[in-house]
């Protein structure tokens, strides 16, 4: 009979632990968010190291080139990503309200716009790493009718980049240059 009791004993706590233990741990949602920060990470980091080759791979003689006259300069493409990250950051990650005020690129030295591309990148990963997982859901603006979250705007701003890097990175061939290699 004591054995029996002991074992009921054991059972009770064991029991007991496990729902202590479930009720303490992380949601698994929570779990996922904050996943899903850590994974984008190392991404965000090879992303700014490419866009740094790709403008270091212009002479700075050429950064006023464009192919087209609707099309943005070498160096208006480049102004335009690092200063939007920290637009970025500041309206989709933070959630302040700020008016988008790009620097004008042709007052700007390649230093000048090296500097932007690595502070923006420096504002937005700092941003994004300071989010709780309860945060990535929240809807934030994107522009005056419509609102993402702040999830979806990583990958927003991540495409973003994309974009105008790859339109740099073009104009660099377009030049007779060799573009840095892709990284991912």
């Amino acid at each position: 009979m004591k054995k029996y009791l002991s074992l009921a004993v054991a059972g009770t706590l064991i029991c007991g632990l496990a729902l202590i233990s479930a009720f303490n741990s992380p949601e698994p949602e929570k779990a996922e968010s904050t996943e899903f920060v850590n994974s984008v990470m190392q991404m965000w980091g090879t992303s700014r190291m490419h866009t740094l080759e790709v403008l270091d791979a212009m002479p700075e003689d050429k950064f006023t080139y464009k192919p087209t006259d609707a099309s943005k300069t070498f160096a208006s493409q480049m102004v335009h990503i690092g200063y939007s990250l920290k637009y970025f950051s500041q309206g989709m990650i933070k959630g302040e309200k700020v008016e988008y005020a790009e620097p004008d690129p042709s007052t700007m030295s390649k230093a000048d716009i090296r500097k932007l591309i690595e502070e923006g990148f420096d504002t937005y990963t700092a941003a994004i790493k300071e989010l709780k997982p309860e945060d990535l859901p929240v809807e934030m603006p994107l522009g005056p009718d419509y609102k993402i979250t702040r999830q979806q705007s990583i990958i927003f701003a991540h495409d973003h980049v994309t974009n105008h890097r790859a339109k740099a990175n073009l104009y660099i061939r377009m030049n007779g240059i060799d573009p840095p290699t892709y990284k991912f």
